[in-house]
């Protein structure tokens, strides 16, 4: 038969041998439980890094947009000063030479009649040229506004397509 040494001895063994086993389990645990914390710090960091990336991305393309629809606005604003430079050259050549036919006429009537043909021809050419300065700024206008609209619809779709998945 044991004695009581033998006894505790056995029972202290046991014991030691129970809690090693669950201090075991629980280390095993807490190591499973920090890896499963590390792994998804990395997964909300990896998509954190993400979306950084797909912002700078987006903030590029809404800056290379402000940059073409500068570009074309300018190139716009230089045909329509160059427009309007022909026309007031053509306008003071026809002025000049109007007043040249004034000084010339012989009779009232013939300046009266001068007067109303230079008049009539002065208001359909500023019909005119008003009507293509119209169109031209109506065209600038939309050719400006293309990038920015092209890349406001990017940024709305892919909005959309963030918010839908």
């Amino acid at each position: 038969m044991a004695t009581a040494f033998e006894t505790t001895s056995e029972a202290v063994r046991t014991t030691t041998a129970t809690l090693n086993a669950q201090t075991e389990t629980a280390i095993n645990s807490g190591k499973a439980a920090m890896e499963q914390v590390a792994a998804k710090s990395k997964e909300a960091v990896e998509a954190s890094m993400k979306s950084l990336d797909e912002m700078n991305d987006m903030a590029r393309a809404n800056v290379d947009a402000l940059i073409a629809s500068a570009r074309v606005a300018t190139a716009g604003v230089e045909q329509v000063v160059a427009h309007l430079t022909e026309v007031s050259k053509k306008s003071f050549e026809e002025s000049t030479a109007m007043m040249k036919n004034l000084a010339a006429a012989k009779t009232p009537n013939d300046l009266m009649q001068l007067q109303t043909e230079y008049a009539k021809a002065q208001f359909d050419t500023a019909v005119s040229e008003y009507s293509k300065l119209t169109e031209m700024m109506v065209k600038l206008a939309g050719e400006i506004m293309e990038p920015v609209q092209n890349q406001v619809a990017l940024a709305s779709d892919k909005m959309k397509s963030t918010w839908t998945k």
